[in-house]
């Protein structure tokens, strides 16, 4: 009896809730060089993806005295029309600039743009439209301090310390496509599909927070500097070749929440995220139509930037799971004892 109510007092911490969330920003690969090369080209090229779409989660929290353990899943679930995308390939001049880092930790310095190469000159750009599919898994866990609780329904204020994990698999496909490229002549029509973008992106979080709960609101907010990994696939369709990236580089995640419970075991929150990705690596070649693109097959690698600014309106509810309902509990009273009978005394 006593392992059985252990069981469920441990199971009356789990927290679990539906999610919708709403996203916006932008994904952008770039390479380049502002200097000629052994050819004598000052120039690179630019893929541009719209991060728009509508992500469907669950999650689940598990709460232990000032721990908390929050495992979440969410998906597109189908290929979501995410925008117009663009891939450009320009011509650098003595003017451009070329602004590889965003995050300098040596100088304290912050730069909050996608895009390294500016001042540039298109040669080609197609413009056309874009889905994306996305699974993203993500876990985290903090620990409170002060009046801090990681229990949503009850009073308390202090900060927290948080570190967390996301994995993201997401695959961008540009179609109706319509090219320009400046030749003699100018050259513009549709070509249909352009490429196909997959992406594998893995993140680690580290940081903290402050949680304020009184009566029934409650407020959080959070922010985590991150690094990260990013594979990438990017199959040209019209020139048969593929470009495989590996990248790493720096970010960081900001959250502000706002909850009402409007239940005992029942709330409703708003939830406002901020994500960065920057980050540099090099890419190689494989396939090809042309005598430039199986040549560019023998290359070792050629340096990429895949930068990724995104931000996301999210709205969903939590359930306390209470497996002992307060109506049915009952007091656990001592057994009765047998009361000694004496033996009568015969008279």
């Amino acid at each position: 009896m006593l392992l059985f109510l252990l069981v469920f007092e441990i199971n009356a911490e789990i927290i679990w809730g539906p999610s919708i969330e709403k996203s916006g920003g932008e994904y952008i690969f770039e390479t380049g060089n502002k200097f000629p090369n052994l050819s004598g080209i000052r120039g690179g090229s630019r893929i541009s993806f719209p991060r728009t779409f509508t992500l469907f989660g669950i999650q689940g929290i598990y709460t232990k005295d000032r721990w908390e353990l929050n495992g979440n899943i969410k998906t597109t679930g189908w290929n979501q029309k995410s925008g117009e995308a663009r891939d450009e390939d320009f011509l650098l001049g003595s003017v451009s600039t070329e602004k590889t880092t965003n995050i300098a930790t040596r100088e304290w310095s912050y730069r909050d743009s996608a895009t390294v190469y500016s001042g540039s000159r298109n040669f080609a750009d197609g413009k056309g439209k874009s889905t994306i599919v996305e699974n993203r898994f993500e876990i985290n866990g903090r620990y409170y301090f002060q009046d801090a609780n990681p229990d949503h329904w009850k009073e308390g204020s202090g900060f927290f310390l948080a570190t967390g994990m996301r994995y993201s698999y997401f695959k961008y496909l540009f179609y109706d496509v319509n090219q320009f490229i400046d030749s003699t002549p100018v050259i513009y029509a549709p070509i249909g599909i352009g490429l196909s973008f997959s992406n594998d992106l893995l993140e680690i979080f580290y940081g903290g927070g402050y949680r304020y709960s009184k009566d029934n609101f409650y407020f959080d907010f959070s922010f985590m500097p991150s690094m990260g990994r990013i594979k990438t696939r990017d199959f040209h369709v019209q020139r048969s070749i593929n470009f495989f990236s590996e990248n790493y580089g720096l970010g960081w995640a900001s959250k502000i929440e706002m909850g009402y419970k409007f239940y005992p075991s029942w709330l409703s929150y708003f939830r406002v995220n901020h994500r960065r990705f920057f980050s540099e690596g090099r890419f190689t070649s494989q396939g090809g139509l042309t005598v430039a693109d199986l040549t560019s097959n023998l290359v070792s690698g050629f340096k990429s930037h895949i930068n990724i600014k995104d931000f996301s309106i999210e709205i969903g509810v939590l359930n306390k799971v209470d497996w002992i309902d307060s109506n049915t509990k009952t007091e656990i009273k001592d057994p009765p004892t047998k009361e000694k009978i004496e033996p009568n005394e015969s008279n």
